[in-house]
């Protein structure tokens, strides 16, 4: 399955955001954070407009959604549509732009960033962005004011100013975007609680990457991010969302029993982030003899999945391929009535998509196979 071929540390950490260091490219996180949730938000200083109304400040009282892309960059383009359904959602209420930067590199190096970003909005990928645009420029004044200040410097990244001026979220990942939008607005948004949440997982993931690094004492590692998962759960219980997955990522390494019931929580939790349930699943699936009540817990997410309509990022949605797999979570749960039920979806949707004759024949011998234990 496709979930078997993603590397826990990539899956784990870097597949929502390509990362830029400071110098060379390779620098995963910035140790010298100086930009954070409640600071004032730096200036707004670029070399030009390629679309729509420019924006040169923030005027007190007003919310604004500040996203920053950059052409080359796969995951930026592929949330294009899921940021211009936000932006539409919330016009008239939330000013957005969008930030192209960090352009003069690669095949674009010593090019103008202004006509890059032109032609590249008048292709079908990007005029799915449907947010004003401005670019950086050469010389990345925004990229070295809001970007390499962060502890991730990557894209793409999103911050969401509020009437004070000040950052009031900032985020890799724009499934919670809509949910803090809506809190900004009715003034019911705490800074403080963001930050110390965000502190939270950063210290998480600097476990989590401890553990990758110094395997000789990965499990005593995994143990200490597995309880300091459950403290931040106490400090926070309405935040469980935000430290599930990495205590998932150390029950996987110490404590297999516990790994349902995680799993089933990230299920239900509708604050969950798309890309963390695609990626739990993924790292489950990888463990050998999953215990039946782990595989039915994976289906549930899995079934959470399909409801996902960005199916542009790479996960989630109905697809062929999401309903053979679930199909198979459930075969191998035991469930063989919904095994039946979810490949036969796989079988008409592929019939309808017309896809190859092998790939329908290895659909149809799944049923078979299915079907004998039914």
């Amino acid at each position: 399955m496709e979930y078997l071929k993603r590397t826990a540390l990539a899956v784990a950490l870097f597949t929502s955001v390509f990362v830029l260091g400071p110098t060379d490219g390779t620098a995963q996180f910035n140790s010298n954070v100086t930009l954070k949730i409640g600071d004032a938000a730096p200036a707004l200083k670029v070399e030009g407009w390629a679309k729509g109304r420019p924006l040169t400040g923030f005027k007190k009282s007003n919310v604004y959604v500040i996203d920053f892309w950059a052409t080359w960059c796969g995951g930026c383009i592929a949330s294009f549509p899921q940021i211009s359904a936000i932006e539409e959602k919330y016009k008239g209420k939330v000013q957005f732009a969008s930030i192209d930067s960090y352009e003069d590199i690669g095949d674009n190096k010593g090019k103008d960033a202004v006509t890059i970003v032109k032609e590249f909005l008048k292709t079908p990928k990007g005029q799915t962005l449907k947010l004003n645009v401005a670019v950086d420029g050469k010389a990345n004044s925004m990229y070295n004011s809001w970007i390499k200040p962060l502890r991730r410097q990557g894209f793409p990244t999103t911050f969401i100013i509020d009437g004070e001026g000040k950052i009031a979220w900032v985020d890799v990942n724009l499934d919670q975007l809509d949910w803090a939008l809506e809190q900004v607005l009715a003034g019911t948004w705490d800074k403080q609680k963001a930050a110390q949440i965000m502190k939270g997982k950063d210290d998480l993931e600097d476990q989590l990457i401890k553990g990758f690094q110094d395997t000789a004492n990965k499990k005593s590692i995994m143990r200490a991010m597995k309880s300091h998962t459950e403290q931040l759960e106490k400090q926070f219980p309405d935040r469980r969302d935000a430290f599930a997955f990495y205590k998932l990522f150390a029950l996987l390494e110490v404590d297999m029993s516990g790994v349902p019931a995680v799993l089933e929580q990230m299920a239900a939790d509708p604050l969950s982030r798309y890309l963390n349930l695609s990626d739990a699943v993924g790292l489950t699936l990888q463990k050998p003899n999953l215990s039946k009540e782990t595989y039915m817990a994976c289906a549930k997410i899995q079934e959470r999945l399909l409801q996902y309509q960005f199916k542009e990022k790479g996960y989630g949605g109905k697809s062929v391929k999401a309903y053979q797999e679930l199909a198979d979570t459930y075969y191998h749960a035991g469930n063989y009535k919904l095994a039946l039920s979810n490949i036969q979806e796989a079988i008409q949707l592929a019939q309808k998509e017309k896809v190859s004759a092998e790939k329908i024949e290895e659909l149809q011998k799944m049923y078979g196979k299915y079907q004998q234990k039914g």
